[in-house]
């Protein structure tokens, strides 16, 4: 085969590639709400409390897909939404859970939020209502006074459940908060718990099974395990893209 063959060979070996990843792509979505009346009831899959919340419609959504190759090496976009429908109380900063040992480091990308900090949270830190401490990232809005934000980041993190806590710009008394929570009608409590009543202790169990669209017991997706390097693909590739090579110089 002569050499001017090897770019159409080489251009067959990218769409191939190309139409591999596209086939793999992972993407999934899912969301929880809370409509008022105050309580929430079996219907809601939020907790929501304080006096001008508790009368909003209040909304966690997200996507998470590993479709976007804008950053290598973090293969995992995750995009989040919170917010309500009201005209009071803005937001304060948001927690989305993270896994013990996630850092600054396994994020990159972040648009729409900036970030307060990344370890445990607290309860005593500035988030009354908190079930109990978690090991999170706390994003703060991009402005001041926003009633709903939508921020992504990506992440060398893969989706797992976990929980999210988010609360309005207010003081310490009565404030506006909002978390992952239901309990059913037969009086079981999922989501964001406590299970000894002590905060300070972090044993909140959260699903084990695997992401999927929607939610697992009133949890949200949110990075926990580090993604190995995809290697197998590209090891294929190479041998392939070889293979048409020496093919060609017959």
């Amino acid at each position: 085969m002569s050499k001017s063959l090897y770019v159409p060979v080489l251009s067959i070996v990218g769409v191939m590639l190309l139409s591999l990843s596209a086939a793999n792509a992972t993407i999934y979505t899912g969301s929880l709400s809370y409509t008022p009346s105050y309580p929430a009831d079996t219907a809601d899959g939020l907790w929501v409390s304080g006096d001008k919340w508790s009368t909003y419609v209040v909304t966690i959504s997200w996507t998470v897909t590993d479709e976007d190759n804008s950053y290598p090496g973090f293969p995992w976009k995750y995009e989040y939404t919170f917010g309500h429908d009201g005209g009071q109380a803005g937001i304060s900063h948001i927690i989305i859970e993270g896994s013990e040992g996630i850092t600054a480091d396994n994020i990159v990308g972040l648009t729409g939020a900036s970030i307060a900090s990344i370890g445990l949270q607290t309860v005593q830190s500035g988030n009354p209502g908190m079930p109990e401490d978690l090991i999170g990232i706390r994003f703060n809005p991009p402005a001041a006074g926003l009633f709903s934000m939508t921020w992504s980041f990506f992440s060398n993190r893969a989706p797992v459940w976990g929980d999210f806590y988010a609360k309005d710009g207010g003081g310490q008394d009565n404030t506006d908060l909002a978390y992952n929570y239901n309990k059913d009608s037969a009086g079981v409590e999922r989501g964001f718990l406590d299970p000894d009543g002590n905060n300070t202790v972090r044993d909140d169990p959260d699903p084990s099974v695997g992401p999927s669209d929607g939610s697992v017991d009133y949890h949200i997706l949110r990075p926990d395990s580090v993604v190995p390097e995809p290697v197998t693909l590209s090891v294929l590739a190479i041998g392939a893209l070889l293979g048409l090579v020496r093919w060609a110089k017959r």
